[in-house]
């Protein structure tokens, strides 16, 4: 049975996608006028689905968070040419706010893993011969 903590986290999870999805389409938060609130957005969001996931970690949750991040750093290294045109403020917040999402995302993947392990009673090390 799925917790509503759960729930919440994938809903945050998500809603971190979308700003994300968003933003670039609307070309750029400051292209929008928008700077720097969906950034700051976002790197709320992503903070709050993983504290939320927190006791009981989800796949789910770490896959959303991880497309985020690989979102965030594949427009910002596009934008700035792989770092060539880089301007500060720009794209390259992509980056600053893309690595530290995708560094949530793979402490959450890690988590789900340990505790899938430990109510399955294995502990991932081969048997002794």
């Amino acid at each position: 049975m799925v917790s509503s903590k759960t729930m919440l986290a994938v809903g945050l999870a998500a809603a971190t996608l979308v700003v994300f999805v968003v933003v670039i389409a609307m070309g750029g938060a400051l292209r929008a006028g928008l700077a720097p609130w969906p950034g700051i957005g976002v790197a709320v969001l992503a903070i709050a689905a993983f504290v939320v996931s927190r006791e009981r970690r989800s796949f789910v949750v770490a896959g959303l968070l991880a497309a985020s991040g690989v979102l965030g750093v594949v427009y910002a290294l596009i934008r700035t040419e792989f770092l060539m045109a880089s301007s500060f403020p720009g794209p390259i917040f992509g980056i600053i706010l893309g690595l530290p999402i995708l560094g949530l995302a793979v402490a959450g993947a890690v988590g789900a893993t340990r505790d899938r392990k430990r109510r399955d009673g294995t502990s991932g090390r081969p048997a002794a011969l």
